[in-house]
């Protein structure tokens, strides 16, 4: 029987597991040709080769405004979202290949569908609906969160009022009910003297996008790219440009390798700006950059020939 747990109360708790069909979800171009994503455990293979062509490389000279002079002047016009709920009572369990806390969500317009973020790795969906797959305690924090740019999807509003409203009479209205596991006993843990057991929280795999459309990019368009930082509060990369022209963000770091290999090398040679308690969010896109640069990956670029 599917129950709602204590959040609070995860004493008897030994793990949570995802079953069903759970495929990587890959990147697509436009033209069709599939790769697999820069994730978690591929940045862990790659990051000591990619540091080493950092150290290496000439870099630009960057500003010498403090984090919080630049910060002031470039994002100061972004309205900080809410914090989340806290989450680690339930994700300290996932030992499976963990997404990790949800950091912001947006709807990304250009491809029609609604990307989450985590701290090691980013989920797409098609439909609002689809979101509450995920678990309960993820729902509950997303529902935390303003999304990053309401402005372009008004029915984003809406859901996160519907949800919020079942939650507090009880989830009775089970279209907007999101996922809640099933208790299931592991097998020789009752202590008979106690009558207590250990507990595993069975919860189905979410139901993400498994063929990502790879974000459009502009090509040739950094030549008065003054600097790139990474946004602790929507947790973007933006980069910043000269004079009065527009910042241009990225939530997701793939979405540097649809890029102009001009503007891939700008980026490479700019360091990026960030707080010390973000540097592993933030560097995962210098590395990213780093990488495509020396395997001449970009738009237009044969993937298969190059990862």
């Amino acid at each position: 029987m599917s129950v709602e747990p204590e959040t609070k109360n995860v004493e008897n708790i030994e793990e949570i597991v995802f079953e069903g069909e759970s495929n990587k979800s890959t990147y697509v171009r436009a033209n069709g040709m599939e790769f697999d994503p820069f994730d978690e455990e591929w940045m862990k293979e790659n990051q000591e080769e990619m540091d080493e062509q950092l150290k290496n490389r000439v870099s630009s000279d960057n500003p010498t405004d403090s984090f919080e002079e630049w910060r002031k002047r470039f994002l100061s016009k972004v309205e900080k979202p809410t914090p989340p709920e806290a989450q680690v009572d339930f994700l300290q369990f996932e030992k499976v290949k963990p997404h990790g806390r949800i950091l912001s969500w947006m709807f990304v317009k250009e491809i029609h569908c609604v990307a989450i973020k985590h701290e090691f790795g980013i989920q797409y969906f098609r439909l609002l609906l689809s979101i509450l797959s995920l678990p309960f305690y993820d729902v509950t924090a997303l529902m935390k969160l303003k999304l990053v740019n309401p402005s372009n999807f008004k029915g984003a509003t809406l859901f996160e009022r519907r949800v919020n409203l079942n939650k507090r009479t009880g989830w009775k209205n089970e279209l907007f009910k999101p996922q809640f596991p099933i208790y299931q006993q592991i097998k020789f843990t009752l202590d008979p003297a106690t009558n207590t057991a250990r507990y595993k929280l069975v919860y189905q795999t979410a139901k993400v996008m498994d063929k990502i459309p790879l974000m459009p990019m502009k090509q040739n368009f950094l030549d008065d790219m003054r600097l790139w930082c990474y946004d602790p509060d929507t947790h973007k990369a933006v980069i910043v440009f000269n004079g009065d022209r527009e910042n241009f963000r990225m939530l997701d770091l793939m979405w540097i390798v649809n890029m102009s290999a001009n503007d891939i090398s700008k980026l490479f040679r700019h360091d990026i700006f960030y707080e010390d308690k973000d540097a592993h969010q933030a560097l995962r896109f210098q590395r990213v950059a780093c990488y495509c640069f020396y395997r001449g990956i970009h738009a237009g670029s044969t993937w298969t020939l190059k990862h």
